[in-house]
């Protein structure tokens, strides 16, 4: 790697896999983003970016990155702003600045992106994986870095009514303007996230509608870095995403060629029980891509990579990968 040693640490290293914690400047031009990264001894077969969803952080990934990494992946993360070690303070939890925020998760995205192709050989096939708002960030980067991937994963994605992401933006920027872009809405709270647990059905908690099996919802109920509410500009940066993500004219300048594989829980209210996964691929077959697939999982709900059968989710995306750089080879 061609990367400062002074940069970059060893967590741990064991059964082939050395993981190691850097950081890097966020382009907000304040905040030290902070990233993971998972190296197999093997010679790497290529390099698979993780984009985390709302409220939670890159550690989650570790099982799935292992998994990658086991076979020959060179895997990375970062927390993004407002969230994980990248916040800083528990105070800037769920906080992105309220104009600029969808921009810095893009363009974040790219920042590691850049690192990662001058750390190891830029030859490498080069996959970036976005989960939930981390798919709708994928999305709105594809529109404006999309040359050069081999591969976009979109998992836990949905679709969202234009009108619906204008009024949440405006709501959300007007009442920032009222009450500064820190402050807390319980109502767009009961209009975004804190929708999904109506649509389960007797739920146990408020956060049964991310998984099926009470033990991850319970670890994610347990864990001090996910679940917080966002704050105004938190919700005008989500809001400006899944607005720009649903654009089919940005759409089109996602590079047709490039393989697009959506995945997500039958059961996800994200993507409307598939509805909204579906719609979203539709928009990018009509956009021009050439190469999507769609994979929905009976039985799951949001975050399919810690189901309770999430072993079969982790080995097609292993099967998807592989067949791709197959045929780069």
């Amino acid at each position: 790697m061609n990367m400062h040693m002074d940069q970059i640490k060893t967590i741990d290293s064991k059964e082939g896999i050395t993981e190691m914690e850097f950081n890097f400047p966020s382009w907000d031009g304040e905040s030290n983003i902070r990233a993971l990264l998972w190296v197999p001894e093997r010679e790497p077969r290529g390099i698979v970016q993780l984009i985390h969803g709302m409220s939670e952080h890159i550690e989650r990934y570790d099982p799935f990155a292992r998994y990658l990494a086991e076979r020959g992946f060179v895997v990375c993360g970062h927390d993004h702003i407002g969230h994980g070690k990248s916040a800083g303070s528990r105070s800037n939890l769920g906080h992105m600045p309220v104009n600029t925020g969808a921009d810095v998760l893009v363009e974040d995205v790219d920042s590691l992106r850049s690192i990662m192709t001058s750390a190891f050989s830029d030859h490498l096939p080069y996959f970036i994986f976005g989960h939930s708002m981390g798919s709708f960030t994928l999305r709105v980067y594809l529109t404006r870095h999309g040359e050069g991937l081999a591969g976009a994963i979109l998992c836990g994605t949905g679709q969202k009514p234009r009108l619906v992401s204008l009024a949440g933006n405006a709501v959300a920027k007007l009442a920032a303007k009222l009450r500064g872009e820190r402050a807390k809405s319980d109502f767009l709270h009961s209009m975004a996230d804190g929708a999904f647990s109506k649509q389960v059905e007797d739920p146990r908690t408020e956060f049964d509608w991310i998984s099926a099996d009470p033990g991850n919802v319970d670890a994610y109920i347990n864990d001090d870095l996910t679940g917080f509410s966002f704050t105004l500009g938190g919700y005008a940066s989500l809001t400006r995403l899944t607005l720009l993500a649903a654009d089919l004219e940005l759409a089109k300048k996602i590079p047709n060629s490039l393989p697009l594989l959506f995945i997500a829980g039958a059961n996800d209210p994200v993507g409307e029980n598939g509805k909204g996964v579906q719609a979203a691929a539709d928009l990018m077959r009509k956009a021009g891509a050439e190469n999507v697939e769609v994979v929905l999982y009976d039985g799951m709900r949001h975050e399919i990579l810690n189901e309770a059968d999430a072993a079969k989710v982790f080995s097609d995306v292993a099967t998807w990968l592989n067949g791709i750089t197959r045929d780069l080879t």
